[in-house]
């Protein structure tokens, strides 16, 4: 777990180790703000878009009732027909006309300005009606432009998105389409049964239902208007901004709202019941009838156009508290941020002081400690974890002074016993580097003997001509290789590679070439040399070494060549043409592994101008200082492009050369070995040609 939180708090431990504290500070409160800053942004965008909807909503309740004042106004005027006489309505007309002008130039969305178009058009139709038209047409085209005037009203309360407001949804749809409907349809309903246009039954009944589905929702408009009233006023005392109804104390705002609503309310139910009487009786009483409804037609509409005016004030006030709430709370948080940062950076910048008087005296105590007064202390005022690392340094002040005194007297008594033992320590080193140099000569002497054992003379002859070297990775090596004479004329070559390195390999190389040629001077054939060895080997190896070895029996005379391998690598030939060929061996074992082993035995020709190479496992892992092998391929490549000048010996120092190159100075893996013979014939014919 700890393991965990050391992983986690990595990245912040790796900046704070490349900080002073004046950065980490800094660096700290830069966060704090930058996180303020990103936590309070969604709230300073909230609230700024509550305050945006609130003033659109504000306008939207503006327009309606200026809307709605239009509407009372068409209202009113269609309640004139029956004098089929406008001249003393030219006033109102010009004031609508010039309202309805100022809707078409400042509508706010497409659908209103479209809206706005048919009101324009259906009002045309209305304000210039000829007076000789039948009171039909006239009522259908002021019906027509009432209608467009209320479709806009409801387009308008859309487009000021009065009905995104959960808390006064009600109230608006009141306002902006239900109450503006229910007095349309009263009054229309007067106008009909009065006038006896259109389908009187017909429309009276459905201006009852009308009226009668109206009711819940005035009702649920006008409660939601005096629930947000009353909770603003218990919360702002919003009392003195709405109209007061007579005899109203300021404790009880909404009552003229709930007043005229319950007016309207028991006005429309009368209506229902004028229709009623008016439709049930004749003559006389139905005239009275008529009277009477007309009368409450008129009240119902004052009611109405006072339940607007009020809704309409109240709706305002809601929404005008609304935003001086928003407002308020966004200077509030403003003044909690800036108080809020003010207070953060005050404390950090304490703390910062606070810190680095702590970290000053730290430092001139330990800068008056290593200066040698020991016996300083240091004292903080602070009881923060500094103040616990001035104690630990006091604490550790006083052991060190302690320990310096103990070691002063050590150090006398150590430097009587260190004399003494350097006097030995010089002697014993002597005598060291002597046997050192003992061990050095004798083992240059073995090396020098080593290679004493090996040829150091090659055939050189006209026809042919051979060369072998021996580099070993150590002071001794492992390897070895012959070259020699037999009675029948043929020359016996051999490349032999001893496990292991050292002294051992060295001493078990000499016996392997020993044996080895004592067997190939007393047989015949390659594979049965391998064979002899192979068994006087395994009888003469106490330390379980063994023996690669290739050897072969060149006759100079045909350019023939018998070969048998035990375990080495296979040899290469570059033919005349410079093609470079590796010789087939069967896969035998080494020397010195198993006894009654055979071999098997291979032959081919050397034509003139073809070179064959013999060579152990130290020219092929040679390694570069980037550990890489010298390798077959590479190898193969140089033989393919060394000169076929028939020159064994400088082809044996090219080879050794271009490996010393490849390894640039890096330690020798394994001892090197080569051998090349050449078949100069052909050169050396081509040469008498050119004589």
């Amino acid at each position: 777990m700890a393991s965990l939180r050391l992983t986690l708090v990595a990245p912040a431990v790796w900046l704070s180790g490349r900080l002073n504290f004046a950065l980490k500070y800094w660096a700290l409160g830069l966060g704090i703000a930058v996180v303020g800053a990103y936590l309070s942004t969604p709230l300073f965008e909230q609230i700024n878009r509550e305050i945006a909807m609130a003033k659109t909503q504000l306008d939207g309740v503006k327009l309606v009732a200026q809307q709605n004042q239009i509407f009372l106004q068409m209202v009113a005027l269609r309640g004139e027909l029956t004098t089929h006489d406008t001249a003393s309505a030219v006033g109102q007309l010009s004031s609508i006309t010039a309202s309805i002008d100022n809707i078409l130039r400042n509508t706010k969305s497409s659908e209103e300005a479209k809206l706005a178009i048919i009101l324009g058009r259906a009002w045309g139709r209305a304000s210039a009606a000829d007076p000789d038209d039948t009171l039909d047409s006239r009522f259908a085209s002021f019906n027509m432009a009432i209608n467009s005037l209320l479709a806009l009203s409801r387009e308008s309360a859309r487009s000021y998105r009065l009905n995104l407001d959960v808390d006064l949804d009600a109230a608006f749809d009141m306002m902006a389409n239900r109450l503006p409907a229910t007095i349309d349809t009263a009054t229309k309903q007067n106008h009909v049964i009065q006038w006896g246009v259109g389908s009187m039954a017909g429309f009276a009944a459905s201006a009852q239902i009308s009226l009668n589905d109206a009711m819940p929702t005035l009702r649920a408009g006008v409660s939601q208007l005096a629930e947000q009233t009353e909770a603003l006023n218990t919360s702002q005392g919003l009392a003195t901004q709405l109209p007061q109804a007579k005899g109203q104390s300021a404790a009880h705002p909404t009552a003229p709202m709930v007043s005229n609503l319950q007016l309207l309310l028991s006005g429309l139910m009368l209506q229902q019941d004028a229709v009623d009487q008016v439709s049930d009786t004749s003559g006389a009483a139905k005239k009275t009838a008529k009277v009477a409804l007309e009368a409450q037609a008129f009240n119902n509409v004052t009611q109405g156009q006072a339940l607007l005016v009020d809704s309409a004030s109240a709706a305002q006030a809601i929404l005008k508290a609304r935003i001086e709430t928003l407002n308020q709370d966004r200077t509030r948080l403003i003044w909690t941020l800036a108080g809020s940062g003010f207070l953060i950076g005050y404390l950090l910048y304490a703390f910062y002081i606070g810190v680095v008087k702590s970290i000053n005296a730290l430092s001139r105590g330990t800068n008056a400690f290593c200066a040698g007064q020991r016996d300083v202390r240091i004292k903080l005022k602070s009881r923060d974890e500094l103040s616990l690392l001035a104690t630990n340094f006091n604490t550790m002040a006083q052991e060190v002074e302690r320990m310096v005194e103990t070691i002063e007297q050590q150090n006398q008594t150590r430097e009587r016993d260190l004399k003494v033992l350097v006097d030995a320590l010089g002697i014993k080193n002597e005598e060291l580097y002597a046997v050192n140099q003992r061990v050095h000569e004798e083992l240059n002497l073995a090396r020098s003997v080593q290679l004493a054992i090996l040829p150091q003379q090659f055939p050189n002859e006209p026809s042919w001509a051979a060369h072998a070297c021996m580099h070993p990775a150590r002071e001794l090596g492992g390897d070895f290789y012959d070259c020699f004479a037999l009675p029948d004329g043929r020359h016996g070559v051999l490349v032999a590679d001893v496990s292991g390195k050292g002294v051992g390999a060295a001493f078990f190389m000499a016996v392997s070439r020993t044996v080895l040629l004592d067997s190939a001077l007393s047989v015949r054939t390659p594979a049965q040399v391998l064979a002899l060895a192979n068994d006087l080997l395994c009888a003469r190896n106490p330390m379980d070494l063994f023996v690669t070895a290739c050897y072969g029996l060149f006759d100079p005379q045909d350019g023939s060549f018998e070969y048998a391998s035990a375990g080495h690598h296979p040899p290469l030939v570059r033919r005349h043409n410079g093609v470079v060929e590796t010789l087939p061996t069967t896969k035998d074992m080494a020397l010195g592994v198993l006894n009654d082993m055979q071999y098997s035995e291979h032959s081919t020709r050397l034509a003139p101008g073809d070179t064959l190479l013999m060579y152990t496992d130290g020219v092929t892992e040679a390694f570069s200082p980037q550990e890489i092998a010298y390798g077959d391929e590479r190898l193969m490549s140089w033989f393919a492009n060394s000169p076929a000048q028939g020159m064994a010996a400088s082809l044996v120092d090219a080879l050794v050369s271009d490996v010393a190159r490849f390894v640039d100075g890096a330690e020798a893996s394994d001892d090197l070995t080569c051998l090349i013979l050449c078949n100069k014939r052909a050169f050396e014919q081509d040469l008498s040609s050119a004589i």
